[in-house]
């Protein structure tokens, strides 16, 4: 199925708004449970609605580095049954984008403060949560590339368009 919001010559902000009506309708089905759109929006998009406020709220990822071994064993990244020990990583920490709100238009005017002019990396397809970095930081995606920036899924126009 063709999602319209993906239709780029609807304006970006309708889009969002389709976007956010869509999530809203599935996550008022299911109270108090994460809801994404699909498997590349896990780690940059999702909503919980909860049944006691009657609110949504929208969650989005942002890249954090987590510099020591105890960061990292707080993170769960040290139980990799296959790979080298993780001294150091970069991972997503999920975080509240909006308060809370009882409209989608509500969602989407909190998520339009908190997403302008913040820099992103777009992310295609799925992606794990965590990239080793393990003091080889002339690989693809050293620290400084990622740390604080906003996870953005390719598919979705919930990020400004603009160059990242």
């Amino acid at each position: 199925m063709e999602y319209v919001y993906e239709d780029k010559r609807i304006p970006l902000q309708i889009r969002r708004l389709m976007l956010f009506n869509q999530v809203c309708r599935v996550a008022k089905k299911r109270p108090d449970e994460i809801v994404h759109l699909a498997g590349y929006s896990t780690i940059a998009f999702s909503i919980i609605y909860s049944k006691k406020d009657k609110k949504y709220t929208a969650f989005g990822g942002e890249f954090k580095y987590a510099h020591t071994r105890q960061e990292v064993i707080e993170q769960g990244l040290d139980k990799l049954p296959h790979d080298d020990t993780v001294m150091c990583a970069i991972m997503v920490k999920r975080q509240a984008f909006t308060k809370a709100a009882r409209t989608p238009l509500g969602l989407l005017i909190n998520w339009n403060k908190h997403v302008k002019n913040r820099t992103y990396m777009c992310l295609e397809d799925n992606v794990k949560s965590f990239f080793k970095v393990n003091d080889e930081l002339e690989m693809d995606y050293p620290p400084h590339k990622f740390y604080g920036k906003l996870v953005a899924s390719a598919d979705l126009p919930l990020w400004d368009n603009k160059s990242a």
